[in-house]
């Protein structure tokens, strides 16, 4: 009797801890089995998608798996991932999903993977408006919708970061919100004029060279400011648009970088905004204030060195002289406050993969 009782209580206290499934890339924890076996199925079918979209490319499998720890709640969904960086490389990562279970399959999950394919391919930390625009820009139609009409209810309200302030942060601002609709509104208008391998080219030479730079040598603008009005034309002509735990056990060693994809809780916000969360009645109408002594011109340089087998180049600097483009008008002097109407959408859904933008 007392060995059965034993066994029985082991078996219940093994069942509370959930289950685990083992993928080439991932270890999932989740509550029951198949939930774990379903997340980890469709965390490598995002790993190769991703990869081959932003990448042309797979990534080679990582040395050790990613850990991935869901939970399956009712509130918000909502996803972090922490990247330990290490001599030029991810040393380690750590991702945590919470919300509906569709939800974290259709949405979080392919915004945290493509956080991982950010990280592999530049081994460093990407800028916030990059990194958060582009892994949104990976969700499904939902999201997407959403931070669209949030950018637009943003600049109405005249709350929008200046786009070189923007590009030149490396921490979340306190309007957490203005960088997640803003950053996905630029990498989707970038995208849309190239593709996904140019955009991360046009990132990882601005974080070498300088944003004025990329924006000429990717985009034909002569500033960041030209390249602004373009994106709030963009916007104004638009009639369609796409409806923590640190890795690692312990301190991390000497010479690391630790970073995580989710804002941290400030304490000046009792509630913070996370993650295409909506804004509290509180927080509707604040203006977005540049952190005292951070400059705006752009962020200090940041080692690019991605690996060569997934297909990046340098780019050689132009001739002096020598324009990317043919020469532009000038344009206007930043345009100040705008308006901005609602999106409207065809009447037939699209017909791409659920998670990418109809191009």
């Amino acid at each position: 009797m007392k060995r059965s009782s034993l066994a029985l209580i082991l078996v219940a206290v093994f069942s509370s801890m959930g289950a685990a499934y083992r993928t080439p890339n991932f270890v999932v924890h989740a509550p029951t089995p198949q939930i774990a076996e379903q997340v980890g199925q469709w965390a490598e079918y995002y790993r190769r998608e991703k990869a081959r979209l932003w990448l042309g490319q797979d990534m080679q499998p990582w040395p050790q798996p990613c850990p991935i720890t869901v939970q399956v709640a009712m509130d918000g969904p909502s996803g972090a991932t922490s990247f330990t960086f290490a001599g030029g490389q991810v040393h380690s990562q750590n991702m945590q999903i919470r919300g509906p279970l569709d939800r974290l399959i259709s949405s979080v999950l392919p915004h945290e993977i493509t956080h991982t394919v950010f990280a592999y391919h530049f081994r460093t930390p990407v800028p916030r408006w990059a990194d958060e625009g582009g892994s949104v820009l990976s969700e499904d139609d939902i999201e997407r919708d959403r931070h669209d009409k949030l950018v637009r209810q943003i600049l109405n309200q005249h709350r929008e970061i200046r786009v070189r302030t923007l590009m030149s942060l490396k921490e979340y601002p306190r309007d957490v919100m203005c960088l997640y609709a803003q950053g996905f509104s630029i990498a989707d208008y970038l995208v849309r004029r190239s593709d996904r391998p140019t955009f991360l080219n046009f990132v990882g030479y601005g974080m070498q060279a300088g944003w004025d730079q990329a924006a000429q040598r990717f985009y034909g603008h002569r500033s960041v400011e030209e390249l602004e009005s373009a994106w709030l034309q963009h916007l104004r002509e638009t009639r369609r648009q796409p409806g923590i735990q640190v890795a690692g056990n312990g301190a991390p060693a000497a010479g690391t970088l630790v970073r995580s994809t989710a804002p941290p809780v400030q304490p000046f916000d009792p509630a913070p905004i996370v993650r295409g969360q909506a804004p509290s009645p509180e927080q509707m109408g604040q203006r977005f204030g540049e952190v005292p002594g951070m400059s705006v011109s752009r962020p200090n340089a940041v080692p690019y060195n991605p690996p060569i087998d997934q297909g990046w180049q340098p780019v050689p600097p132009l001739p002096p002289g020598q324009s990317p483009r043919p020469p532009m008008q000038q344009p206007a002097a930043y345009p100040g406050p705008v308006q901005l109407g609602p999106p409207q959408y065809d009447p037939q859904p699209p017909r791409t993969p659920v998670g990418y933008p109809q191009r």
